[in-house]
C-alpha cells in the first residue's frame, strides 16, 4: 500500500474522474442537474471511495471481492454520461473526455483484479516442520 496516493495510478485517475464529473455537472441544465448529474457524480465518487478502500485490503481474496463489483458501477456511470450527452446536457467533447477516463479506469481495474486473482492462486510458502 502506498502512503502517497498520488503514486497510485487508479486512485489518481478515479480522483480526476470525480473532479471532472463535478465540474461538468455544474453546467448541466437545472432540470437535469439534480437527478442525472447527481447520479454521475455519485457514481464517480463511489468508485473513488471503493478503490481507496480496496487499496487498504491486504488479503487477495477480500480485495478481489471488493474489486469485483466495480465494473458494473463504471458501466452505469458511462451510460449516464451517454444519456447526458444525448439530452444535450454536455457536449460530445465533454462526454468523450469522461468516457476516455472511464475506459482507462476499466483497464486499470481489470489489470488490478487479474493481478489480485493471480496472487490468490499462489500458494503461500510455509516452513515445513519436520521432526528430527
Amino acid at each position: 500500500m502506498a502512503s502517497d496516493y498520488s503514486q497510485v495510478p487508479i486512485i489518481q485517475c478515479s480522483y480526476q474522474l470525480a473532479l471532472e464529473a463535478h465540474q461538468t455537472i455544474a453546467r448541466f441544465p437545472k432540470h437535469l442537474r439534480f437527478e442525472l448529474g447527481t447520479r454521475i457524480v455519485g457514481g464517480s465518487q463511489d468508485f473513488l471511495e471503493r478503490v481507496i478502500t480496496a487499496n487498504f485490503i491486504r488479503d487477495p481474496k477480500l480485495r478481489a471481492e471488493a474489486l469485483s463489483g466495480l465494473s458494473a458501477g463504471l458501466f452505469t456511470t458511462r451510460m449516464n454520461i451517454r444519456l447526458a450527452r444525448d439530452l444535450r446536457a454536455i457536449s460530445p467533447g465533454q462526454a468523450a473526455q469522461l468516457t476516455l477516463r472511464l475506459e482507462d479506469l476499466q483497464k486499470q481495474l481489470t489489470g488490478w483484479l487479474s493481478w489480485t486473482q493471480s496472487k490468490m492462486q499462489q500458494k503461500p510458502s510455509s516452513p515445513t516442520n519436520t521432526p528430527s
